[in-house]
């Protein structure tokens, strides 16, 4: 296999696990806050960092596609 396409390939499964990652942190936030999900300001800066990671990431696989 061509490398260039090995390290696509790889960076593309890369930038995947970090999207995942960042959703199940955003889902522990969830879960911790439920039922009201009534978030501190911490937990919001939180979850704007992890939102902010996930859509870097997703605009970078939408960059190799």
């Amino acid at each position: 296999m061509d490398s260039k396409i090995k390290e696509r390939n790889t960076h593309r499964v890369d930038c995947t696990f970090r999207v995942l990652d960042a959703m199940e942190d955003i889902r522990d936030i969830w879960r911790d806050t439920a039922p009201l999900q009534e978030l501190n300001e911490a937990q919001r800066e939180k979850a704007l960092k992890k939102i902010t990671a996930a859509r870097k990431a997703l605009d970078q696989m939408e960059g190799l596609l």
